[in-house]
């Protein structure tokens, strides 16, 4: 088989040449199509004409062993004309393929034969695994036929199960939760002729509209993995809008009902602790509340309701998620908090509908505010233990009394979703040196509600949205009503429209919040580091220390070229100071302009040198509401796949000087020096035992800082069942001026009545992300993650900020003012020397981190629906912080020696969790 002749894209020589290109993109959009899709075996057909096949009702038993041999099969109707993606666009697939669709009133069957001349390359997986080494079968499924939706079930020759919610904003392969764990069946055998393949999918795990005569849309794909193969049967060439709008139709499926209706999985836990308990020095008893060796139950169920064919309750009282997987560590110097994945199942299911504005900021420029963060539900707890305590007893997360979700269509094109949530209220039990008990709130009862709706219209071409949610806190104790708002509501409003057959994209929200409770709370809110209100030369921003709510709002509109070779996006943002969405969603800036661009251009198809690669980049910029310019970055990216399936990256950036609203964490405006970054990353081939990926990127500065991160990743594979991943990762950086702290001074009249107190840091960040995975067999797997770190901060001569809009500095005890060591670990400044200005003191900020987390997972489906978790959780962690040391004590704090902070690793105690964890699946 001959690849198609791989032609040269035009040279583009600037930005300014990409934007006029996306004004000009209708006519390009033309020639592409001329000149790339000009045979009959590419042409995109319109949705009408989009491949049918037919199922067929069957009235006797089919037993799934993977043999479609059953007489009834031969009744169906052959899907046998699949086309290749890879390697070779358009061509038929290289090897014979038959795939057949049954039905009787409870479930889809699908039976595959996937004919081989050569090798059948396979791999056992846990479920929802990626595997990127073995053959593989696909069938995904819009039972909605609304065009944005769809269930993909995924299937190899060992018998592996993947299943995932897809959605329409994922793009050609689309995206969604792979935490979606419906119940079906699978099977698969080979044989010398290749391999075959049995599903049964029950109507049930579905959702449609309810007629007579269904029409779903239908995705089959057949993976070759030896060729780097795909086909499909419904073909989409590359350089078109491609997903779930693109798919071919099933017909034939009629006279069913939506299955049985009720879904229960209760669950028993069990917990084993064994944690360290630190005596302490202030009293000679012992900790009341934790013996080192503690243990504690818990049960409760997960309830899956059919509203109707097309409309789902999920509820969940007191809900475990004990088997999910520990967040990484990591060290953040920021004032803004780390975003996590939600991992939880719960949440993750059905998420796709309450994703708010597809489009805004990306990239260089940051994320979009999040209105929905999920994490927020059961969050560790937010109020402190009273200072009078020598042992407590905080919980570390708070507990989830019951949530409820409805997801689903109801109506003409509305889609809707529902969460309510209720956590309770929390206490820390205490006891003080006295012996006396006490108990201190730390976190009150909360109600989370969020409602989405969504109508599409024109076969999924345009989406008008409205989104709400809702936070209450039931406080009644004056320590949290200063920290938590009493309430928090956010209403928005998005719109996407596709045209010019999906080819181009124009998306837009708005979102408008606001918050109330006591004033120190508000307060708070004000002066937190997404908004820094109360910075002093910010004439556009002021704050009100006697307020009682607060409000704001958030614009997002975009344009998006999103077919043909060349595609691109141009988007703006704007977020008032007053926004804010923290309390149920995620956002680290306001008070900001974003004008985010990305193009890009595109040769999919092979050449002499290159299977694939692509050119993008654009410039970003952000500008705050008093008009000041405080990002700028011009990136450009070549990202290429050589035809023996190795590929990489080289990206570049340069970012010229700007203004910073925030180094100084909410004193003056400062100015960011101009900076270059560069990064480059290359990968092996896959489909071998042994694959490769590498990361380097740098950045250095005008002013002296520079950053060095590189990372390795290898997987091996051995045999069927075992996977190892190892990620050692390295990162050096020097920072000229990390923020320490401030102290009040009127004579710092150049700073505007404060002293901004910053030092230079020398920083060195080694870890080493392990996974193993051991598939016994499709229902029984092992999976084992470990992450040590080990990080080390070194932090020299305190400094103070000169002067606004500026990046200078004056060194204490060099430039200006002395600088004394204490005996406590602190240092005393006196910033003019025999001066008036008053003294202050500042510790010694200078560590060094070991830390070790890990668990493993052992997950037994006995039987459908029902699992077995065995799992162990193991943490250690130790901070040497110099202000704890003398001063000769403290001068090897902030070092970095690999061999001495392993060993000292290693030496800590470790802290360790058993959990047993067994739910059984009912259905009604």
């Amino acid at each position: 088989m001959k690849a198609p002749t791989a032609r040269r894209a035009p040279a583009l020589t600037s930005t300014t040449v990409l934007g006029t290109l996306l004004l000009w993109a209708p006519s390009i959009s033309a020639q592409e199509a001329d000149r790339f899709v000009s045979d009959s075996s590419r042409v995109m057909l319109p949705h009408s004409e989009t491949p049918v096949v037919g199922a067929v009702r069957v009235s006797s038993s089919i037993e799934i062993d993977g043999m479609p041999d059953e007489a009834a099969w031969a009744a169906a109707a052959p899907m046998t004309n699949f086309t290749q993606i890879d390697p070779f666009e358009g061509e038929p697939v290289s090897q014979p393929t038959d795939v057949r669709f049954l039905f009787d009133d409870d479930a889809l069957y699908v039976g595959g034969r996937f004919y081989d001349s050569g090798l059948v390359m396979t791999r056992l997986a846990r479920r929802d695994a990626s595997v990127s080494d073995s053959d593989q079968f696909t069938v995904t499924i819009d039972s909605y036929h609304d065009h944005q939706t769809a269930f993909r079930f995924t299937t190899n020759p060992s018998g592996m199960k993947r299943d995932a919610t897809v959605s329409s904003s994922g793009g050609r392969d689309g995206g969604g939760g792979s935490s979606w764990d419906p119940i079906w069946e699978v099977a698969s055998v080979i044989t010398d002729e290749g391999w075959f393949t049995e599903m049964r999918i029950p109507f049930g795990q579905l959702r449609f509209s309810p007629g007579d005569e269904m029409l779903w849309g239908i995705q089959v794909e057949r993976t070759i993995r030896r060729n780097q193969e795909r086909a499909v049967f419904s073909f989409t060439p590359k350089l078109e809008r491609g997903g779930v709008a693109r798919y071919g139709h099933l017909t034939g499926i009629r006279g069913i009902g939506g299955g049985q209706k009720l879904e229960l999985l209760p669950y028993v836990g069990m917990t084993a602790e064994y944690i360290y308990q630190e005596p302490s020095s202030e009293v000679a008893f012992d900790n009341p509340f934790r013996s080192g060796s503690d243990y504690f139950s818990r049960v409760g169920v997960d309830v899956k309701y059919r509203l109707g064919s097309n409309l789902t309750l999920d509820g969940a009282v007191n809900p475990d998620f004990g088997q999910v997987e520990v967040d990484p560590a990591i060290i953040n110097l920021t004032a803004f908090e780390t975003r996590f994945q939600e991992r939880r199942p719960f949440f993750v299911e059905g998420a796709e509908i309450f994703r708010f504005g597809r489009g805004g900021p990306t990239g260089s420029t940051g994320r979009a505010p999040q209105i929905l963060y999920s994490r927020r539900i059961g969050r560790r707890p937010q109020g402190s233990v009273s200072s009078s305590a020598v042992f407590s007893n905080p919980p570390i997360s708070t507990t989830i009394l019951g949530a409820a979700k409805i997801t689903g269509k109801v109506g003409n094109g509305w889609s809707v979703g529902f969460i309510d949530a209720v956590t309770g209220r929390e206490f820390a039990p205490y006891v003080d040196v006295a012996g006396v008990e006490g108990r201190s709130v730390v976190e009150p009862r909360t109600n989370y509600f969020t409602g989405r709706v969504r109508r599409d219209m024109r076969a999924g071409e345009t989406q008008l949205g409205m989104i709400a949610t809702a936070v209450h806190r039931d406080i009644g104790d004056p320590g949290l009503a200063s920290r938590l708002r009493s309430a928090a509501y956010v209403a928005g409003a998005d719109l996407v429209h596709e045209f010019n057959n999906r080819g181009w994209k124009v998306s837009s929200a708005v979102a408008t919040s606001y918050i109330e409770g006591d004033p120190a709370a508000i307060l708070d809110a004000q002066l937190s580091s997404a908004r820094y209100l109360q910075r002093p030369d910010a004439t556009h921003l002021g704050v009100d220390p006697t307020a009682t709510s607060m409000g704001g709002f958030y614009h997002m509109a975009e344009i998006n070229k999103q077919a043909g070779s060349f595609t691109g996006r141009i988007g703006t943002a704007y977020l008032s100071p007053g926004y804010e969405v923290n309390d149920l969603g995620f956002q680290t800036e306001t008070d900001r302009f974003i004008l985010d661009t990305h193009f890009r251009w595109s040769q999919p198809r092979p050449g002499s040198y290159f299977r694939d690669w692509s050119i993008q980049g654009g410039p970003d910029n952000k500008w705050n509401t008093g008009g000041n310019l405080i990002f700028s970055d011009v990136n450009l990216q070549f990202t290429w796949r050589w035809l023996n399936y190795w590929g990489g990256s080289v990206r570049g950036a340069i970012r010229p000087p700007t203004l910073d609203d925030r180094l100084t964490r909410g004193g003056p405006m400062a100015r960011t020096p101009g900076s270059t970054r560069w990064q480059a990353s290359l990968n092996s081939d896959s489909r071998r035992p042994l694959g490769v990926r590498t990361r380097y990127s740098g950045s250095s500065d005008s002013a002296g800082s520079w950053q060095h991160s590189g990372s390795i990743n290898f997987t091996y594979r051995s045999g069927e069942k075992l996977e190892l991943r190892l990620g050692p990762s390295v990162t050096r950086s020097f920072t000229r001026a990390q923020y320490v702290t401030s102290t009040a001074d009127p004579l710092a009249t150049n700073t505007f009545g404060r002293r901004y107190v910053f030092a230079p840091l020398h920083q060195t960040t080694v870890a080493l992300e392990t996974r193993l995975n051991v598939t016994f067999s499709p229902t029984l797997t092992l999976q084992v993650y470990a992450q040590p770190l080990i990080s080390s901060g070194n932090y020299g001569d305190l400094a103070e900020f000169r002067a606004p809009r500026t990046h200078r500095f004056a060194t204490y005890g060099e430039e200006i003012g002395t600088s004394v060591r204490q005996p406590d670990g602190s240092y005393l400044i006196d910033p003019d020397g025999p001066g008036p200005a008053p003294e202050f003191t500042v510790s010694d900020r200078s560590f060094n981190l070991r830390s070790l987390l890990g668990n493993a997972v052992l997950r037994w489906e006995w039987s459908p629906g029902s699992t077995l978790f065995l799992v162990w959780q193991q943490s250690r962690a130790g901070r040497v912080q110099a202000s704890e040391f003398d001063e000769t004590g403290a001068l090897d704090i902030g070092n970095f020696d690999l061999g001495f902070d392993t060993r000292e690793l290693f030496g800590l105690r470790s802290d360790n969790i058993f959990l047993v964890k067994v739910n059984y699946w009912l259905n009604f």
